[in-house]
């Protein structure tokens, strides 16, 4: 017999326990997932268009509704734009609230203007379903 027959042995047996390990331990492993990939410009197909990219979720920037004192009605604005009066602001902000109810509305209120007014400006927007309202306020100055 040979020599190089028994020191082989010893050597396929550390292999086999190897095997064995990586075997066990790669069976309790976690699942593999499959990533996305942007394969644009990779591809062999010419025919394929891209598709559009879409937002997860469009968001309209705050809403400002702005009210300072006037004769007979208070002046209204709308995101820095001057409107005709509460009718005007109803009619837009009712296209804003059928866009995208979860807007938030902010409030800046003069400090000359009649509470009644205030809260029928309130009111529309609770009506209109706009429930994301606050109030903007003027820091006075020296207490920053």
């Amino acid at each position: 017999m040979s020599h190089d027959s028994d020191t082989m042995t010893p050597m396929i047996d550390v292999v086999f326990l190897l095997l064995v390990f990586f075997i066990c331990a790669s069976v309790g492993g976690t699942v593999d997932q499959v990533l996305p990939a942007d394969l644009e410009g990779n591809s062999t197909d010419i025919s394929a268009e891209p598709r559009p990219e879409q937002p997860d979720r469009w968001e309209h920037p705050d809403i400002q509704i702005q009210l300072q004192p006037g004769d007979p009605e208070p002046q209204v604005m709308l995101d820095r734009q001057a409107l005709t009066g509460i009718d005007e602001l109803r009619q837009r902000l009712q296209r804003l609230a059928d866009a995208d109810p979860d807007s938030r509305v902010i409030l800046q209120i003069d400090d000359d203007v009649q509470v009644q007014e205030f809260i029928t400006v309130y009111d529309l927007c609770q009506s209109l379903n706009l429930n994301r309202i606050s109030f903007a306020v003027q820091v006075p100055a020296g207490s920053e």
